[in-house]
């Protein structure tokens, strides 16, 4: 009896997704903890020169996309023939401690490269296993509110991530500010061992083991239906997914709105301590003013997602956005009188990271919810057509190559256009790429785009 309590706090709904939102938020802390670290250590520890800085910046943080491009498909594949979420959780924290070590240790851009390797295979783990297991733990009808509520935990440890490691770095030092990363994989590792899933519990008290039952119940299904679609479909998972025009607009949607959210990575820090002489800590609050309206209002829309569909709220977002990112433009610069540094130019920057802020979490959801419900509907339709395990992890590796996608892109083509055109040409841009694509419909029976 005992033993049954116990696993039934460990396996609790509440407990599971609490794991997978500390399991985000770590994630992202560390990515997000590197960004206003990263002048000081290219220029203190590893020697670099001035003139390098805005390049190696942009290949640090970029490294960490473009190996979970490469790693996101492989670890979906094979998370999706294990019957445990709790296994690949825990080896890729075990990656993402080690790959800490190293960039905190680093004294040549080799081991900081190698140290970016490791971490992004563990963030492409988490984000493809901890949100299979959300999707595996809340129906579809709250999909929407459990998503944005994870996203909140995630877009926390995103900016948090930089505003806490620049007040750190400038009154703590650089050890002292690594400390915090430590304690937080500590509470991450012990979260991740208690956390039990359900069918484990079901196993136990029931002596049988849940996942061998779901593949019996369905494949006298699939045999006796003698349907070409059912028979192959098992083998098909990616021809499926991939010819599904849902599936590729809610991917191009995540790619795009990561690729402008992470162009502010390898950008900002520099531009801001060339137009306004503001160091790390000023540079880290500009993040915890990106994060905070995002922080508050991701359950919002998750909601409105989950009643009114996504297109009126990503539209009204993209709109804003678009207007947002224009006037970010001017902010430092001599166009008009009120924009320059000495006079309202850092208000302006402030106001505008804000409003930005307050927009995202319209558009930045939509991919993980719009491919759990279409997963969902396939195997309601035809059970056992993504195999005895589901296709959950699968299909949120193919987001997380997006969301990869959009790491890469975002500090390489945003570092580009700020080195060679000018940070203000680069928010123009974004501007203009943020309104083209968005007229988006998605709904679990059809997807229809106006570009």
């Amino acid at each position: 009896m005992r033993n049954t309590v116990i696993f039934s706090w460990r396996s609790s709904k509440w407990f599971v997704l609490s794991t997978i939102a500390i399991a985000l938020f770590a994630e992202t802390f560390l990515y997000g903890f590197l960004v206003p670290m990263l002048p000081y250590m290219l220029r203190v520890r590893l020697h670099a020169n001035q003139a390098e800085l805005q390049e190696l910046t942009s290949l640090v943080l970029a490294i960490h996309g473009i190996v979970s491009v490469f790693s996101g498909p492989i670890i979906g594949h094979f998370a999706d023939k294990t019957s445990s979420r709790r296994l690949p959780l825990l080896l890729s924290l075990g990656a993402c401690i080690v790959g800490t070590g190293m960039v905190a240790c680093s004294t040549s851009l080799a081991v900081l490269f190698a140290g970016r390797v490791m971490q992004g295979i563990a963030g492409s783990s988490v984000w493809i296993v901890g949100l299979a297991t959300v999707a595996d733990t809340v129906g579809r009808d709250d999909m929407g509110k459990v998503e944005g509520i994870m996203m909140s935990f995630l877009y926390t440890g995103m900016i948090g991530g930089p505003f806490i490691s620049g007040l750190l770095l400038e009154y703590a030092g650089y050890w002292l500010t690594w400390f915090l990363p430590l304690f937080l994989l500590g509470l991450d590792f012990i979260a991740r061992v208690l956390m039990i899933e359900t069918r484990v519990v079901e196993t136990f008290v029931h002596g049988q083991e849940t996942t061998s039952k779901t593949a019996r119940d369905s494949r006298p299904l699939l045999a006796s239906s003698k349907t070409p679609q059912a028979c192959t479909a098992e083998g098909n998972f990616w021809r499926i997914i991939l010819c599904d025009v849902r599936v590729l607009t809610a991917l191009f949607v995540s790619v795009s709105t990561t690729t402008i959210g992470t162009s502010f990575h390898a950008t900002l820090p520099i531009y801001v301590q060339e137009a306004f002489d503001w160091g790390p800590g000023k540079c880290g609050s500009l993040f915890a003013c990106l994060i905070m309206p995002t922080l508050v209002l991701s359950p919002l829309a998750g909601w409105l997602r989950d009643r009114f569909g996504v297109l009126y709220p990503a539209m009204g977002s993209a709109v804003f956005q678009a207007a947002m990112l224009g006037l970010l433009g001017l902010a430092g610069t001599d166009f008009l009188p009120w924009t320059t540094p000495e006079a309202s130019g850092g208000v302006l920057m402030t106001a505008c990271i804000l409003a930005i802020g307050a927009a995202r979490p319209f558009t930045m959801n939509v991919g993980p919810v719009e491919l759990s419900t279409i997963v969902k509907a396939y195997q309601e339709r035809i059970p056992g057509i993504f195999g005895p395990e589901g296709g959950m992890s699968r299909v949120f590796s193919l987001d997380d190559v997006a969301a990869s996608l959009g790491t890469v892109l975002g500090p390489l083509i945003g570092g580009f256009l700020k080195e060679n055109l000018g940070f203000a040409y680069m928010c123009w841009t974004w501007s203009e790429s943020a309104l083209r694509p968005k007229r988006c419909i998605l709904n679990p029976t059809k997807a229809f785009c106006v570009f």
